[in-house]
């Protein structure tokens, strides 16, 4: 566990690391990374098993263990049964003791930090701790260049958020950069400096079928809006043969628009707009008494669609954040966040799983 921690680091300087912010990836990953190093290290994960592990980084008071290793200067396996063992209190949780002291000790020497960090983010006392990437001592004693630590994100890292309209991609854009600044550069959007090319769910459609017939080879999420047409082509898309880099998503139904008021031929009434007409802007601060105009039918999802009044105040007032602002209410666009960054790390995870087998 030392040494994974001690030598592995972010692609780039510059962010910020707490133990949550690898919440989002999923268990596949570090159940995998556990046994690969079993069977790398022959130890028997019967006698000492992954949930056992996880219940140590849950349970344990990450706050109270002291960072104090002395000279750092044992040998594999050594460190952690010395130092590691006692402090997450595996003598209790274990319940073959002796085995995950002695036999597992050289594997859990090796553990990666990313899986630690996955295990610890489930444990209240450490998830909102700071991590400190320490590869000073890796870099000046020859071990690797400073290049192998600090640099760019790699294309393969690094996810294309395609969407319905510009406006979409300028709030969730937007949105990373002031609620997710830790992770935002692991998205990209497509340039809109001229004009944006899949405006409409047609065209987005036709992009998708695109990507597929030539194989793209860049992670790719594609995002409806929770509207009539949205929802229709979010089910249409999905009937498409979906390679494993790339995920269909629309955005995510709120309570919220369970009982919205809405004005129509028949005058005003409460309605629920999920999958009617939530577009993106329905999902920042819309102050008191937001209303939907109902506009027109969709014929393929039997229902009909309607436009936020007001629509590009709403968007126009987020965009013009700079910081995070008192008072405002963040919490529809961060579930839209939440959602994509889970999405993502299920993809990732499903890659790193397969490269451990």
């Amino acid at each position: 566990m030392r040494s994974s921690i001690r030598t592995a680091c972010p692609s780039h300087s510059g962010r910020s690391w707490t133990a949550s912010s690898c919440l989002g990836t999923p268990w596949r990953t570090a159940s995998a990374n556990f046994h690969f190093l079993a069977a790398f290290n022959n130890f028997d994960t019967e006698r000492f098993t992954f949930d056992e592990l996880r219940r140590a980084l849950t349970l344990i008071d990450a706050t109270a263990v002291s960072a104090d290793y002395g000279e750092m200067g044992e040998d594999f396996g050594k460190f952690f049964r010395r130092q590691i063992f006692d402090r997450l209190g595996l003598a209790t949780v274990a319940r073959d003791p002796d085995h995950a002291r002695f036999d597992a000790a050289q594997a859990m020497e090796n553990l990666s930090a990313y899986t630690v960090l996955r295990l610890l983010a489930l444990n209240p006392a450490a998830r909102d701790l700071p991590v400190t990437w320490q590869f000073a001592d890796v870099e000046t004693g020859g071990w690797a260049e400073r290049g192998a630590f600090v640099r760019p994100l790699e294309p393969s890292d690094r996810f294309l958020i395609v969407t319905e309209g510009s406006s979409d991609a300028r709030i969730i854009e937007h949105a990373l950069r002031l609620l997710r600044p830790h992770i935002a550069d692991f998205f990209q959007f497509v340039d809109m400096e001229e004009s944006y090319p899949f405006a409409g769910t047609g065209n987005l459609f036709r992009f998708l079928q695109g990507l597929i017939s030539i194989a793209v080879q860049n992670n790719v999420v594609v995002l409806y809006d929770n509207d009539a047409e949205g929802a229709a082509s979010c089910e249409r898309s999905l009937e498409l043969n979906i390679p494993a880099n790339m995920a269909i998503l629309k955005l995510p139904n709120s309570p919220d628009f369970a009982g919205f008021d809405t004005v129509g031929p028949n005058g005003r009434h409460m309605a629920d707009i999920n999958g009617r007409t939530a577009a993106i802007e329905c999902y920042l601060d819309l102050g008191e008494a937001p209303v939907v105009r109902w506009t027109s039918f969709n014929s393929r999802s039997n229902t009909y669609q309607g436009e936020l009044v007001g629509k590009t105040d709403y968007m126009r007032t987020f965009l013009s954040q700079r910081t995070q602002v008192e008072g405002y209410n963040y919490s529809r666009i961060e579930a839209v966040l939440d959602m994509i960054i889970a999405r993502c790390a299920r993809m990732r995870e499903a890659e790193l799983a397969t490269s451990l087998r």
